[in-house]
């Protein structure tokens, strides 16, 4: 069967000051724009339909993703499992919400001007308002893709990259420390999707990598998608007509090898910043230009999952202590003085339910896709479950409500296992959660292979 495509994107970006989401010791609204942010989108159509939505953001709870969801499915038909919607992680951009209060993750709201101790607080009209207008600018970019489809297709290729590099250090003492690990073992597969025209012309390159897109720190306050940014202008600057999605990978606990110096991480400049999207544009190119790409012969398969992930039964008290520990650091106080009061009065949360999505692009190409700050030890996994076929592994989609560390990570501690709080969870989670996860994948790729 033919393959269809069409690729498309809008800015987004806010024309006032906004309250960046990302770093905690971020205390000023935005002061300008550094480059734009963009919703982009990938429709593929062969024997269905499946639609790629890469926003330049931080992530977004479910009040987001479950409406941007059922708005699909209630125009075009696009049942969830045939939609991925796959977050930049850029912290120089927005966390989005929705207007269901009861899907809200919370503690943040882009019209702030400080991180507030109490949820009443905030107020979510802003969020609302920019939630409608990304609503529609996503219906606008989905109605043209399927309007505008043509024929052409769709191929991989691959390479090793060294663009990023593990924080968490082993201190000696069976736990970690956040310090770049050169020596540390991760996911370095760089993918490139691309989609020609019946012509042979490039006109979508999807790529796919975890890393943080904290080349830049919290003293930056001009609005960007960080390198990705910039590699993806580089990208289309280099294929004119064709449109670059960055396709985030499993990065938790990933920075740039750029912003490594020594024994600790430094915020990069602007320049610095940019010079790190070149080198990853590069890579990309090389590939593009001389690397071997396998023809995808797009039988399309998907499905979903959303088990529950469970927490520990942590006491108030730790988080009492961790309030007057931070008191110097409003939002780590802040955090940890809700997940307190929310101990104490019932509403804090100690299960998570988690989206996963895979895809089978045909017989031996697959995508696997999980909600969450995904560690790349689970890219590393999903790899060797699945080794007979191509995996493309992307972290922070259809969602980013908090880090999903594997049963090691959860033994060592360090901020990705033990930040629970600034997400109004409990406790750390189980290390069982592992299981939970591994099993799913390995249940949807049997329903997927028995389909097939």
């Amino acid at each position: 069967m033919g393959m269809k495509f069409c690729c498309a994107c809008e800015s987004f970006t806010p024309s006032e000051p906004i309250f960046m989401h990302g770093f905690g010791a971020r205390e000023h609204p935005s002061i300008g724009v550094h480059d734009p942010l963009y919703v982009k989108a990938a429709m593929l159509e062969a024997n269905k339909a499946l639609l790629i939505l890469t926003i330049d953001a931080l992530g977004s709870d479910r009040s987001f993703t479950f409406g941007i969801k059922e708005t699909l499915r209630e125009r075009f038909g696009l049942g969830h499992d045939e939609v991925l919607i796959n977050f930049s992680h850029t912290h120089h951009s927005v966390f989005l919400t929705g207007p269901d209060d009861k899907q809200r993750r919370g503690g943040y709201s882009v019209g702030q001007t400080k991180w507030t101790e109490y949820e009443s607080e905030l107020d979510y009209s802003a969020d609302e308002a920019l939630y409608v207008s990304v609503r529609e600018t996503i219906v606008r970019l989905t109605d043209y893709c399927r309007s505008h489809l043509m024929p052409g297709e769709l191929s991989v290729g691959r390479t090793k990259s060294d663009f990023a590099v593990s924080r968490r250090k082993p201190n000696g003492s069976g736990g970690v420390e956040w310090s770049p690990y050169y020596e540390g073992e991760i996911d370095k597969d760089l993918f490139v999707l691309k989609l020609t025209d019946s012509s042979g012309v490039v006109k979508g390159i999807l790529y796919n990598y975890g890393c943080h897109t904290t080349a830049m720190g919290p003293d930056n306050l001009l609005l960007s998608n960080d390198f990705a940014g910039r590699t993806s202008a580089v990208l289309e600057n280099a294929y004119p007509g064709a449109s670059a999605l960055f396709l985030q990978g499993c990065g938790g606990e990933l920075k740039p090898m750029r912003s490594a110096e020594g024994n600790r991480f430094r915020s990069l400049s602007i320049a610095e910043m940019e010079a790190a999207g070149d080198d990853l544009a590069r890579e990309v190119i090389a590939v593009l230009e001389h690397g071997a790409f396998e023809p995808v012969r797009c039988s399309f398969r998907s499905a979903m999952a959303d088990p529950l992930l469970y927490t520990e039964q942590t006491g108030a008290e730790l988080y009492e202590q961790l309030a007057e520990k931070h008191a110097a650091n409003r939002f780590y106080r802040n955090a940890a003085l809700r997940t307190m009061r929310a101990i104490r009065d019932g509403t804090v949360l100690d299960r998570l339910p988690h989206t996963i999505c895979l895809w089978h692009l045909d017989e031996t190409t697959s995508i696997v896709a999980m909600e969450g700050e995904v560690s790349t030890d689970y890219s590393r996994m999903f790899k060797r479950l699945l080794k007979q076929k191509t995996v493309l592994t992307l972290g922070y989609t259809n969602g980013v409500y908090c880090y999903v560390p594997t049963r090691n990570m959860i033994r060592e501690g360090g901020y990705e296992a033990e930040c629970n709080f600034f997400f109004n969870l409990r406790g750390p989670f189980v290390p069982e959660i592992e299981d939970i996860i591994v099993g799913q994948i390995v249940r949807l790729e049997q329903r997927l292979c028995e389909e097939e």
